[in-house]
């Protein structure tokens, strides 16, 4: 299931870029506005189709036009006429505040031992539980207990959130496509997602980017879960991983690149996989290829030049 807000966002995204290149009229079918105005709480869009002009009927859509293909009706349908799942207190509403970030220190044992001790804690936590929709679970780490590389990722999509998985979804294939050109398995990985829960917002298909104080409470599980792998490096993927990790709170494209220390460990940042879902560029392919060529070299991989010439203009 593609989360609705994901979509909403490369909509939007895909748009002010059209809009950049002179673009000022897109086609889209009647069916897809219907179905944007569901997702987006109007249920009188799953009204019976209006009838189209012959006008509109005769007109061909230009090549590139922005018009998505039609779903099936059956699955338009059941995805509008789902009933809204009850929203859990917001962090802002009285009585809800995020509290202090928990303490506690990881106990002795084997990276296994600590790992499961902490997803045992996170599991228990009543603050996680109380921002958990029906049908949501809390989104742990996943992958070997000693693989060399934690990759952290943003707050849980609604897929994400579904599934207890980080990762899920276009980005997560994404990801793994690019894992598997660096030359890196799933034995190699440990993938994390910066906090346990989905940020509530007023409706399900609104995704709302998690705030300093839920940040600040999920931090030491982040960490914690980092030291239990003890991992040779760390690339965090993202502004909010930036900011979980490292306290920094600028655009990515200025820290991305860079190397720091966190717990003793090197931490890379870098742009999350969604930034080329929604820039496929060949420029940004570059960027983030650049980035796991510098995490390849403090692995101590070796990389060869079919690699570097990865995304390089043609002649360069």
């Amino acid at each position: 299931m593609i989360d609705p807000a994901e979509a909403f966002d490369a909509l939007l995204k895909e748009l002010r870029r059209r809009k950049a290149d002179g673009e000022r009229f897109v086609t889209v079918s009647d069916e897809s506005v219907r179905l944007l105005r569901s997702l987006a709480g109007d249920h009188s869009a799953v009204a019976a189709p209006a009838q189209r002009s012959p006008a509109r009927d005769a007109a061909p859509e230009r090549p590139g036009s922005f018009a998505r293909p039609e779903r099936p009706k059956p699955a338009a349908a059941a995805q509008s006429a789902a009933p809204a799942r009850p929203v859990a207190a917001a962090a802002s509403a009285p009585g809800g505040e995020i509290p202090d970030p928990p303490k506690f220190e990881l106990p002795e044992g084997s990276r296994e031992q600590r790992l499961e001790w902490i997803r045992r804690r996170i599991l228990e936590c009543p603050e996680t539980a109380r921002h958990l929709r029906p049908g949501m679970k809390p989104v742990l780490g996943v992958g070997p207990a000693d693989a060399p590389v934690v990759l952290v990722g943003e707050a849980p999509t609604l897929e994400e959130a579904e599934s207890g998985v980080p990762f899920a979804g276009d980005s997560g294939a994404l990801l793994r496509k690019i894992l598997s050109a660096a030359g890196l398995t799933e034995k190699d990985v440990f993938l994390l997602p910066v906090m346990g829960w989905r940020p509530e917002s007023a409706s399900e298909f609104i995704k709302r980017p998690p705030n300093a104080r839920e940040l600040a409470f999920n931090r030491p599980y982040l960490l914690a879960q980092i030291q239990a792998v003890a991992p040779r490096a760390v690339m965090a993927f993202g502004a909010h991983a930036h900011e979980s990790l490292l306290g920094i709170r600028q655009p990515v494209q200025k820290v991305r690149g860079t190397w720091h220390e966190v717990a003793g460990l090197p931490v890379l940042l870098s742009f999350h996989p969604n930034y080329l879902l929604h820039t496929p560029s060949e420029s940004a392919k570059r960027t983030v290829w650049t980035d796991f060529l510098a995490l390849l070299e403090k692995l101590g991989r070796p990389v060869t030049e079919k690699q570097r010439a990865y995304f390089l203009p043609r002649g360069a």
